[in-house]
């Protein structure tokens, strides 16, 4: 089938198409544009597009010119014998005289359906046959040629860049829309230490964003999971009912510290059945995620019937919550308490300890190579903090921060940073990048001027490869053993939290053996002793040339002892933070 005079050249035509469809963000979309092109192009009468999925399920999509019925019928087995074959090689397929090809002999389905001509050709992705092309002509229209063959092959390759391009579109707004929840709920939790508010409010976004009928906050006292708030249908009937320490789904996620998805409850052995014959509700799909603090399961949080069922993906979204909602529980628990007592010294007390709970309690087990971290908080609250971020074995993530302002508003504020960097972190191979997220999430909650600097350092230790990206901070101190050297890394970008839009730069170095790494807050060099003067960046370098040679624990224990000795009793003016990172 050749072009007639006047219509564009198959390399026009393809680039068109590809201009079309990089800009159609919607899978479903792009399978119809597809199959519109495809049609038009090789003036085809009929056609689809399968897809196939990691079991090896099939899909039809974008049918032109028949349906489900026809595809599915007995007459259709010539055309499914093609696609079986384009779909098992990987390899396009013209049936040119489909009537009297010898591979469709053996069968009188082409005649009933007066099958022409055929071409079928494959999607591909990452290097397997992920679905394919499959278009005809009946005897009444004319006979398809190798060029068509080639014309439908290009535009399949085309269609296959597209619908990954708009999968990972939709898989990336995904997880904007996921982190924009996390950063909402992390703000819920952080804005108030009322228990029940808290609980209620998260539960309520967690239903409205995945769907479901109802969900449930269930804490463990004793040997009985309690429920201790509930949103959605038969909610107000829920409280009188106490589930045994082990019995039903919750009992399970409690036992077994991990979530659970399950879309056919009523065939589960596991399912508790007296909540819903107490309740006069009926779970159908039910989704639960264990609430753990310190390592020991506090509780369980648990959604209820979604259109569809529950996704892998759902349950990692929940796990999330449910992980900075154990946070909030005990504070709010721990907060009670203190309110109770009546004192205010010891409410300030509880709430380090849990400020401290943040902080690590361990520093990386990477072999050939060292760490070694202090926290110290100038008042019972502190606003610096550090932590160690790693989604990936092979990456290693430092993040140290310091939020400009003291006690309790400076505490909570970096509580919110620490939760949205550590969500803005996950999965991201850019430090810059995942600064500029968290810069988003938290300028739009920033009240009263409050900002944080942060220095986001990502280490990859098989090849010693240092990525930094400074929001703010002090520049890092990179000591280099072979020559003696010591750098510092001084590319900086605005604090987070002053404009939404900011943007970060990175810079890149590679650790050899002997290298050390110091990343510090200013608290560091601003100590001031009994005279006024202050411990500055001169004697911090002066440190660490005299410990460079020496293990992180060594540098650690000299420069915090060469602190503790030029402040003396003055008490402290701000926040001594600081981590240091040597390549054995």
């Amino acid at each position: 089938m050749s072009n007639p005079a006047g219509e564009p050249s198959p390399y026009a035509l393809i680039y068109r198409v590809s201009q079309i469809l990089s800009l159609t963000p919607d899978p479903d979309a792009v399978l119809e544009r597809v199959m519109d092109e495809v049609i038009a192009a090789t003036r085809a009468e009929r056609g689809f597009l399968i897809l196939r999925d990691d079991t090896g399920r099939a899909t039809f999509h974008a049918a032109r010119g028949l349906d489900h019925r026809t595809i599915e019928s007995p007459e259709f087995q010539v055309s499914r014998t093609i696609l079986n074959g384009v779909l098992d090689t990987g390899a396009p397929r013209l049936t040119a005289d489909a009537q009297g090809d010898g591979a469709t002999a053996a069968s009188d389905s082409a005649s009933k359906l007066h099958l022409r001509s055929v071409l079928c050709a494959p999607l591909q992705s990452g290097g397997r046959t992920v679905g394919a092309i499959y278009v005809d002509n009946r005897l009444k229209s004319g006979a398809f040629g190798p060029q068509d063959l080639d014309l439908l092959g290009a535009l399949a390759h085309q269609a296959a860049i597209a619908l990954d391009n708009a999968r990972m579109f939709r898989d990336v707004n995904t997880r904007l829309q996921s982190l924009r929840l996390i950063h909402d709920i992390n703000a819920d939790l952080t804005s108030t230490l009322n228990l029940n508010r808290v609980l209620i409010a998260s539960l309520e976004r967690i239903q409205q964003v995945l769907g479901t009928e109802a969900g449930s906050i269930l804490m463990l006292e004793g040997d009985e999971l309690v429920f201790k708030v509930a949103v959605g249908e038969a909610s107000d009937r829920l409280n009188p009912f106490r589930i045994p320490k082990g019995h039903g789904l919750a009992g399970w996620v409690v036992e077994n510290a991990r979530g659970v998805v399950i879309n056919d409850v009523q065939h589960d052995p596991r399912f508790y059945s007296n909540v819903d014959a107490g309740t006069g509700f009926i779970t159908r799909e039910l989704m639960a995620a264990p609430l753990i603090m310190n390592g020991r399961v506090t509780g369980v949080v648990e959604v209820f019937n979604k259109p569809g069922g529950f996704s892998d993906a759902d349950l990692d979204l929940l796990s999330t919550i449910g992980s900075s909602a154990a946070i909030a529980i005990e504070n709010a628990r721990l907060y009670e308490v203190a309110v109770e007592k009546g004192r205010l010294e010891r409410e300030l007390q509880v709430a380090h300890e849990v400020q401290a709970n943040l902080i690590p309690r361990e520093t990386p087990r990477v072999p050939g190579w060292s760490f070694a971290a202090q926290w110290q908080s100038a008042l019972e609250m502190s606003g610096d903090y550090y932590d160690f971020v790693s989604d990936d074995p092979a990456r290693v993530g430092v993040v140290l921060g310091d939020v400009a302002d003291k006690g309790m508003a400076a505490a909570l504020f970096m509580a919110l940073t620490r939760s949205t960097m550590r969500a803005s972190a996950a999965g991201s191979a850019s430090p810059a990048l995942a600064l500029a997220r968290t810069n988003r999430l938290v300028a739009a909650d920033s009240a009263n001027g409050m900002f944080v600097t942060l220095c986001y350092a990502q280490i990859e230790p098989a090849s010693g490869a240092l990525r930094i990206a400074n929001a703010g901070h002090p520049a890092p101190i990179l000591y280099r053993a072979a020559s003696g050297d010591v750098v510092e890394l001084t590319r900086h970008g605005i604090a987070l939290g002053v404009i939404d839009d900011a943007e970060y730069v990175e810079e890149s170095a590679t650790m050899q053996s002997g290298d050390i790494l110091l990343i510090y807050t200013d608290g560091v060099t601003d100590a001031l002793n009994a005279r006024g003067e202050d411990f500055g960046h001169d004697r911090l370098l002066e440190t660490v040339r005299d410990f460079c040679r020496r293990t992180p624990a060594d540098l650690h224990a000299k420069l915090s002892s060469t602190l503790k000795q030029f402040v003396g009793a003055t008490p402290p003016a701000d926040d001594m933070t600081f981590v240091i990172v040597r390549r054995d």
